[in-house]
């Protein structure tokens, strides 16, 4: 893995991406994904899950956000954590929900604690958002 193409090709998605060129946003991140950055997997499930100019697919959204949660990186624990807790491309999964946002709040993501609480007092649906 060559960390300095990841990292240009994530920061050219990002460039694409404030653009609203979406389709080559898409490219940039997946190559950067191929590379080994959990970063431009959350930010392809952001992709996929607003759907602008872009294919609207929550099923995809939830496998690229899954994947970044697995490598182990807070944001994509917490987009993951929203998915199952919302039923985003899939059946919702409270208890799936509440490990993934135990996770990404161990991490200290803010946003995951106020979840949690949430998805604790309300159950499933707390309507949080990964974007």
């Amino acid at each position: 893995m060559n960390p300095g193409v990841r990292r240009l090709s994530f920061q050219l998605g990002r460039a694409y991406d404030r653009q609203g060129t979406n389709q080559d946003a898409y490219h940039a991140y997946k190559r950067a994904a191929d590379l080994g950055s959990a970063a431009a997997k959350v930010n392809i499930g952001i992709l996929y899950q607003q759907g602008r100019r872009f294919e609207r697919s929550d099923a995809k959204a939830r496998l690229w956000f899954r994947d970044a949660a697995e490598m182990g990186l807070a944001e994509g624990m917490y987009c993951y954590a929203t998915a199952l807790d919302n039923g985003i491309g899939g059946r919702p999964d409270g208890a799936a929900a509440r490990g993934w946002y135990i996770k990404a709040a161990q991490l200290g993501t803010l946003k995951a604690r106020d979840a949690l609480v949430r998805l604790d007092i309300d159950g499933p649906g707390t309507g949080a958002r990964c974007d």
